[in-house]
């Protein structure tokens, strides 16, 4: 086992819950049957999370061999930034079905605090993307065939769509910027491979 295999560890254990978290209340939903209100806002809510989790635990392997995530102070922001993504999942769907029955009612009620969570998450986000970019400019995912500016770009891009998302109330332009952010970001993590 490597040092990064063991510190890689407490992160894929957060991965790991915030998924369970993710599954147990969609069980919960399923469970109410007809009872259950849905709203499309919501399915792709969901969609987009395990999309961001699942890919953001893959970039970590991006940077392996970066020596500055086995110190523990880099390593705790990266640990804070996956715990922040921890936050958006428990909070995507309803702890209590019983009592949220109504999906358009409960994404209303958490519009502003998932959106800002996703916004905290996008904005560490960049924060190590530029520390990537400066140290390690050929590193991993954090290169590539773009220029900085247009790479800078898609990530800064989803942090400005979710400053607009906590703010906005706009049913469409929620509708809209879901169906964007979920194709946009199964594009991103699309080629993500845990080969050496």
């Amino acid at each position: 086992m490597t040092p990064f295999d063991y510190a890689v560890g407490l992160i894929t254990i957060l991965v790991g819950l915030a998924l369970s978290d993710v599954c147990v209340s969609l069980h919960k939903l399923l469970r109410q049957g007809p009872a259950l209100r849905w709203d499309g806002r919501v399915i792709l809510l969901v969609a987009l999370v395990i999309t961001v989790i699942t890919g953001m635990w893959f970039s970590v392997w991006a940077i392996r061999a970066v020596s500055a995530v086995l110190w523990f102070p880099f390593y705790l922001t990266l640990f804070l930034e996956f715990m922040v993504l921890f936050l958006v999942c428990a909070a995507c769907l309803p702890d209590d079905a019983v009592e949220h029955r109504d999906l358009g009612a409960f994404y209303e009620q958490n519009r502003r605090y998932v959106w800002s969570l996703f916004a905290l998450f996008q904005t560490s986000f960049f924060c190590h993307w530029l520390y990537f970019w400066s140290v390690v400019p050929h590193q991993g995912s954090f290169s590539g065939r773009h220029s900085s500016v247009v790479v800078g770009a898609t990530v800064l891009g989803p942090l400005l769509l979710f400053l607009l998302l906590a703010f906005i109330r706009s049913r469409r332009f929620h509708y809209a910027a879901l169906v964007v952010l979920v194709p946009y970001h199964l594009y991103i993590y699309w080629r993500a491979t845990l080969a050496a």
